[in-house]
């Protein structure tokens, strides 16, 4: 890291972030004066109407220009989809925003002023109050018990994009806007829904016009800078600068330094039309190669110049922020958005796809080392040990948990299996956390209602009803003291999932149907095909490719606690139904039965069966659990985009719950597997804190288990290395060794935490010695010290294991 990085690092960590009000007032400004177009375009003025006029900035030292919001690492705030929280927090309900226990924002009075001036106009317009005035009581009734929840996606935009990054580089924005007007001269508008097809057209084209704008301004920018620089290096930066924003994105890169800058530009304008997170970069040292190879045999770019350009842009990567609801926040934890870029994999004939670019971005995590993008190492069986190798002494330099590792072998054979063309799956690329993504060619790789499986399990013990509110949606087919066998309570269990998962699937039909009539975006949809060549948005059914399924949490807690039933009441008698019954209710703390309900409890954690151990008899229950749900989500349920064009359109797995497990955890009472009421479910694929008793191979061999293939929205392995492993080429090769193991069963991705727990323990003690500490919480990394508490003990409690 040279002195202008380091710079750029340090400036990054002096910067609070705040709340921004000019995209919220050129926005409404815009919508206004629109009233009565079709939402396409009104969405489109609006968005060309923030680029013409929000403020611009190229800082000092800065290499990669371009700016979300008026100050770095500032929030915009997008009023079209959610008000009333703004509201609420703005008046300190349930905290101020500069003292929530996580993701604190500065918010000026003036600031807050504005905003709430602007929100009037939005009342009765925003997404999430017409989901909620639209869904079934059914539906209402299971989100408010913590069972369901779409709050990611409807208080906010849908996310979760990968566009075609490599089509941009290629023929630049204004090839785009061409391809659109080609096909918007085709159009015979005697011909139904030929009109709708010309407004989002029109659209794309009005969009893209004021994305080549936006850039251009940059361009001025820079050249009236280098006009008044008095030091001749920064001037040539700055003319430079001002040479490669007027090329790119408008039109094709040419050179290393204008593609960054281009994909750079892309990311931000994604951003800035509307604020889904997890919107990813892809195969970055795949659509780059070209650029970087060309200009260092031209004498054009040195290797380090590459470095300090793909620093400087995860950098600016990190300036990128979004201000969400404190309960939506709660599950995102760590200022993270999400955004995925991958390296490694293979060609298209089946080899080796790394390259000296693979190693530069591997350079540049390590010395960084912040937390977004989330960088991901693609394997098969063709990586090179020598690159894994390099890969597993940045996670050791790194500490937060990147790269993370994907196994190209598990990914697509699910792409496969779900439909995907040959000559599209092995180019996936991961999205978000963990989900699996065509390039250019899938919508949204997560979209859908979250679904607590521990909830419907505790919902299941107690004949259909939720002991926190009393709600029966689904009665059931006895309690604890009813049932006969472990099988039974299955039956009962699958019998509530389903119903559950059926309340999920309308919910997200009726949000689809919110985003249609509110949130059209042109310019994300017309960087993915077929957009353009059919005219429809990506909500509407323009991609090649489409599955929904959100997140899902707590799937092993469920498994295992139907292993602990199964063992101590049916098998081993050593506690009766009734018994279990009554400790969990009282939360193990009553201490007046014969067992006490802490010996009940210590029965629970220390002599029942745990998944993560290698132990059958545990690992068959998750197993069970998420064939059930993984199968039922992909045979039984197809999204919105159903015979409109996508395939295949069906629902999928996701086991990528983010900092979910420690927010839908608090709403799930005592479980059978020991865990106290209100403490975090298990995060992901991973064990449940503190159950891998027997090592990292044992845990790998459960994990292996699982049906990997119902997951293409990911499977999360948390993984807590000593500290010394990755510090040896003997200790490397032993974790390499082990990811060759779980990835050769189908396991799909596991991610390294290498922080001592004396670190963790003391940065939550004393956070302004550590306000770079990084750790791995889910799908991605952050800074550990802005995380809620609750987050950080959850982190803690994540057991240490040697290999």
């Amino acid at each position: 890291m040279n002195k202008r990085i380091n710079t750029l690092r340090e400036r990054y960590f002096d910067t609070t972030p705040e709340v921004c009000p000019e995209r919220a007032r050129y926005f409404t400004q815009s919508m206004k004066e629109t009233e009565g177009e079709h939402i396409a375009l009104r969405r489109a003025k609006a968005f060309a109407n923030v680029l013409d006029h929000m403020t611009i900035f190229v800082a000092d030292d800065e290499l990669i220009v371009g700016n979300l919001a008026s100050k770095p690492r500032s929030a915009p705030v997008y009023p079209e989809y959610s008000i009333d929280w703004i509201v609420n927090e703005f008046a300190g309900n349930p905290y101020p925003l500069d003292a929530r226990p996580g993701d604190n924002f500065i918010c000026t009075d003036e600031t807050k002023a504005e905003i709430l001036g602007l929100l009037d106009y939005w009342r009765g317009k925003t997404v999430f109050e017409n989901l909620r005035k639209n869904l079934p009581t059914e539906c209402k009734q299971a989100w408010d018990m913590a069972v369901i929840d779409d709050t990611w996606v409807s208080s906010a935009a849908l996310g979760n994009h990968l566009v075609d990054f490599e089509w941009v580089l290629k023929v630049g924005l204004t090839g785009v806007i061409e391809h659109a007007k080609n096909h918007l001269a085709k159009l015979d508008l005697t011909q139904p829904d030929a009109i709708k097809k010309h407004w989002f057209l029109q659209s794309v084209i009005i969009a893209n016009e004021a994305a080549i704008r936006f850039s251009q301004r940059f361009s001025k920018e820079c050249k009236r800078l280098a006009e008044m620089q008095k030091d001749p290096v920064r001037k040539a930066e700055l003319e430079k600068l001002a040479e490669v924003t007027l090329n790119v994105p408008a039109n094709p890169a040419r050179s290393f330094w204008e593609g960054v800058q281009s994909v750079w530009f892309t990311l931000l304008l994604i951003h800035i039309e509307s604020n889904g997170h997890a919107n990813s970069i892809g195969r970055f040292d795949q659509f780059l190669y070209g650029l970087y190879e060309a200009d260092i045999k031209n004498n054009a770019l040195t290797r380090d110049g590459a470095l300090e350009l793909i620093e400087a842009f995860i950098i600016k990567c990190n300036e990128l922020n979004k201000l969400r609801s404190w309960p939506d926040t709660s599950m995102f934890l760590g200022y993270h958005m999400a955004i995925n870029l991958a390296i490694g994999g293979q060609t298209e004939d089946g080899k080796d796809a790394v390259n000296d670019l693979s190693y530069l971005v591997l350079e540049a995590c390590g010395d960084v080392k912040l937390f977004t993008p989330s960088i991901s190492v693609k394997w098969f069986e063709g990586t090179d040990d020598k690159f894994m190798e390099k890969a597993l002494e940045v996670v050791q330099v790194h500490k937060g948990g990147m790269p993370a590792f994907y196994n190209d072998k598990a990914f697509i054979r699910t792409l496969l299996e779900m439909g995907v063309d040959k000559k599209d799956a092995w180019n996936w690329a991961p999205v978000g956390c963990i989900e699996a993504s065509i390039p250019g060619k899938w919508d949204f790789a997560a979209k859908g209602s979250w679904l607590s499986v521990a909830k419907v399990l505790e919902i299941t013990l107690n004949n259909g009803k939720d002991p926190a509110t009393g709600i029966t949606l689904l009665p059931g087919d006895g309690d604890l003291t009813t049932f006969k066998s472990a099988d039974e309570i299955f039956k009962a269990f699958k019998k509530q999932l389903h119903y559950f998962m059926e309340l999920q699937v309308i919910t997200e039909h009726i949000n689809d149907e919110m985003h249609k009539v509110i949130d059209i975006n042109a310019f994300t949809s017309s960087l993915v095909h077929d957009c353009i060549e059919r005219g429809l948005s990506l909500i509407e059914g323009g991609s090649v490719y489409s599955a929904d399924g959100g997140p899902t949490c707590g799937t092993i807690t469920a498994g295992d606690s139907l292993a602990a039933i199964e063992y101590a009441v049916f098998e081993k008698k050593i506690i009766t139904g009734e018994q279990l019954l009554h400790a969990l209710r009282t939360n193990f703390e009553d201490q007046t039965t014969t067992p006490t309900g802490e010996e009940i409890r210590q029965l629970l954690l220390n002599k029942t069966p745990k998944f993560g151990n290698d132990d059958d008899k545990a690992d068959k229950w998750s197993m069970k659990v998420a064939d059930f749900i993984g199968s039922s989500y992909r045979n039984d349920f197809k999204n919105s985009r159903y015979g409109k064009g996508p395939v295949p359109c069906c629902y999928s797995y996701s086991q990528s719950p983010v900092t979910g497990n420690v927010a839908f955890g608090a709403a799930v009472g005592a479980t059978p597997n020991g865990r106290k009421a209100g403490k975090p479910v298990n995060n992901g694929m991973s064990p449940c804190n503190g159950a891998e008793k027997t090592g990292a191979t044992a845990a790998i061999n459960s994990v292996g288990k699982m049906p990997s293939i119902w997951f293409q929205k990911g499977a999360i392995l948390n993984m807590r290395l000593g500290n010394g492993i990755l510090t040896s080429a003997e200790g490397r090769a032993r974790v390499n060794g082990l990811i060759k193991v779980l990835f050769e069963k189908y396991g799909e991705q596991v991610q390294f935490n290498v922080v001592d727990n004396e670190v963790l323990i003391d940065a939550k003690a004393h956070p302004e010695n550590y306000r770079d500490l990084l750790v791995r919480v889910s799908g991605y990394s952050c800074l550990f010290t802005p995380l809620d508490p609750r987050c950080q003990d959850d982190l803690i409690e994540r057991m240490e294991l040697d290999v």
